[in-house]
């Protein structure tokens, strides 16, 4: 997910088919009230044949829908961009996300909301770069672009740091900001031998701000010998953030989530060899053996950690591990070690365009509201809950 200098051409191509190499694009994602979930969709007055879409907000509760940017593969549409990563404030009061655009393409603009009452006028646009941060505030509807370059950032839980990755260094590297001021704090250089691309979007789980602790998520997606973009399969470590060093938490290779507990002490990952097994592990953060809670051998149920068909979540208490392949959506149970399929794959009928091949995909992305609840979005039209809670025998 390293962004190059490309043509215009090639831009919309790579946002496409390799920014899908994360597992997902970051579109779902429930804010931490659980009130709202962010959404893609075919605006309603789009055309048929059209490659717009558009991010939208969703209340949850209300069943209302507030459209915040389109964007559209068509290089020549006043929307022309892609748009990938949103994040929520931790007081879930606004929303930020990537805005991928060729050097040269028309500026974003804001769609107005259903009330009517955001216009392009009211969106702060200042940058000419292939991407641009941009927040949007839930109560006014206000879309600006950040003065900040980098690519997913993660929010303090208080709100007052921002921390991202930067591919404009050499090599890349960790960047804290202050979100009053945007002033750069600290900047942290990445080790060639632990960084390639991005993991995952939640790569990094803060635990405090001042000085700065973080567990973070590093690695890349690798390709085996074979054509193009189709065999590319996730590699990643876990390391502690802890002022300007980074500290090995693991060494496989092979870990595809993480999750830290409220207080901090205590962190699980999910590990998964390609083609071999899927395991949770558990270990205190600040040291000791880890202990294995799951294991699921691939002749059970195919393990696969290829980058364009598999993404994993914890659970927000971590006793839950959500994940989805070609092949269906699944919940394992951490503590009884028992998978759950919800359903299978939604089948492809007919050659679509890019953009309605991808809306016939299952799914389009996922999240947690709580413990017990999933979000689903499987289509452009299609959202799903799914209560996943375990009744206890009597």
């Amino acid at each position: 997910m390293r962004l190059k200098r490309m043509s215009v051409a090639l831009c919309m191509l790579v946002a496409a088919v390799l920014f899908s190499g994360c597992g997902d694009q970051g579109w779902v994602r429930v804010s931490p009230d659980g009130q709202y979930v962010t959404i893609v969709r075919r605006p309603p007055d789009a055309p048929a044949d059209s490659e717009d879409t558009e991010l939208a907000l969703y209340h949850i509760d209300r069943r209302q829908t507030t459209p915040i940017v389109r964007f559209s593969l068509d290089e020549n549409s006043p929307h022309a961009g892609w748009v990938n990563n949103c994040q929520w404030t931790p007081d879930s009061r606004a929303v930020c996300f990537t805005w991928v655009h060729a050097t040269g393409s028309p500026e974003t603009e804001t769609t107005p909301s259903e009330s009517g009452e955001n216009s392009p006028a009211e969106t702060d646009q200042t940058s000419n770069s292939e991407h641009s941060l941009m927040l949007y505030e839930v109560a006014s509807g206000r879309l600006t672009e950040l003065p900040i370059s980098v690519q997913a950032p993660r929010w303090s839980a208080d709100g007052k740091y921002l921390m991202g990755l930067s591919d404009d260094d050499e090599p890349p590297s960790i960047h804290i900001y202050r979100t009053d001021t945007w002033v750069c704090t600290l900047q942290i250089r990445i080790p060639e031998d632990y960084y390639d691309e991005v993991v995952v979007w939640d790569w990094a789980h803060w635990l405090r701000s001042d000085p700065p602790m973080a567990v973070v998520h590093l690695g890349g997606s690798f390709s085996e010998p074979a054509p193009f973009w189709s065999s590319a399969k996730r590699l990643g470590n876990l390391y502690l953030l802890r002022g300007s060093q980074l500290i090995p938490l693991t060494t496989t290779g092979d870990v595809q989530a993480f999750w830290v507990d409220k207080s901090g002490v205590v962190m699980r990952w999910a590990r998964v060899e390609h083609e071999k097994f899927l395991a949770v592990f558990e270990r205190p953060l600040q040291g000791g053996a880890p202990r294995r809670l799951a294991l699921i051998p691939n002749n059970t149920l195919p393990a696969n950690a290829r980058a364009d068909q598999t993404y994993y979540r914890f659970s927000p208490d971590g006793q839950r591990l959500a994940w989805y392949t070609d092949e269906g959506f699944y919940v394992l149970d951490i503590a009884t070690g028992v998978v759950h399929t919800l359903n299978a794959h939604a089948p492809k009928t007919v050659k679509q365009s890019a953009l309605q091949e991808m809306r016939l995909a299952s799914p389009v992305g996922f999240d947690w509201r709580d413990a017990e609840t999933l979000v689903i979005q499987r289509s452009s039209e299609r959202l799903e809950l799914h209560s996943v809670r375990v009744l206890n025998p009597l």
